[in-house]
């Protein structure tokens, strides 16, 4: 993280979206700006305009491409997710999902009372799975008995982005996560994760760090603090029903944890005490 901080040179977001922008403009062909550009953009979850610059950056330099190719179904796959949480659209899934996943997504096309119901009742009908999670800095891991989303909208679930969708995960169809530590700013937005389920499927690909802009903003209204991932924000919707902004956090009984701060996770199937 200390890496990434630096890289912002003590500048905020739009600060240095300034400079950048001036920097293209005496030197319009520099592949490494319009990525610079791309990165900035996605922070603020301008994604048109991010993938234009993405799009742009890997036409200049060849050995790009990989990683165009990566952040534009990360792009394509966030506008699905607000899609999703807008009700209009369902997420991808890896396997035949549950019933309460189910109550979970018809929660987001229903009104708030409707959708409390939904979201009680499928949050008591999930199944804890019990595991052990390994965090920055720690070398044993930490045992926990149950663990979910902090966000109401997600509960036991995980979403994810792969080959260009978005999808949701039930925890409990995961085998492993192992993520990998943030080195970039992208990696704010987006974890390098290897999911293993429990079927013995293993996929590469990205977590969203960040949770949806509320309803009634984009990023771009938001602060650099919610869109690096530099704090979580909780608005209660109901009893016990929580929608999160900034970075994501799942919960456990054991503690609550920020997802870039995670490392791996095991769960332990049939071994719930």
């Amino acid at each position: 993280m200390t890496g990434i901080i630096k890289a912002l040179d003590g500048k905020s977001v739009d600060e240095q979206l300034d400079q950048v922008k001036a920097q293209i403009r005496k030197k319009p062909a520099d592949a490494d700006l319009r990525a610079r550009l791309f990165q900035l953009l996605a922070v603020k979850g301008l994604w048109d305009k991010a993938f234009e610059q993405l799009k742009l950056s890997s036409e200049m330099n060849a050995q790009a491409q990989p990683v165009a190719v990566l952040y534009t179904g990360a792009i394509t796959a966030e506008q699905e997710r607000e899609a999703v949480f807008r009700g209009e659209k369902t997420p991808a899934v890896f396997e035949q999902p549950p019933e309460w996943m189910a109550m979970l997504l018809e929660a987001l096309r229903s009104d708030a009372e409707t959708a409390q119901a939904l979201r009680e009742q499928a949050l008591e009908v999930a199944p804890a799975v019990s595991g052990t999670i390994v965090v920055n800095g720690q070398e044993q891991g930490v045992a926990f008995e149950w663990l979910c989303d902090g966000d109401s909208r997600l509960g036991p679930v995980c979403e994810v982005i792969a080959n260009g969708r978005y999808g949701w995960v039930p925890m409990d169809m995961i085998q492993s996560l192992r993520l990998i530590p943030p080195e970039g700013l992208t990696d704010l937005i987006w974890v390098q994760a290897e999911i293993t389920l429990v079927s013995g499927r293993s996929q590469i690909g990205l977590i969203p760090a960040r949770y949806p802009a509320p309803t009634d903003k984009n990023y771009a209204d938001l602060d650099d603090a919610s869109n690096l991932s530099r704090r979580t924000d909780w608005q209660q919707i109901g009893q016990d029903i929580y929608f999160g902004t900034g970075q994501k956090m799942w919960m456990s009984d054991a503690g609550e944890y920020a997802l870039l701060d995670m490392r791996s996770i095991t769960f332990h199937h049939g071994q719930l005490n």
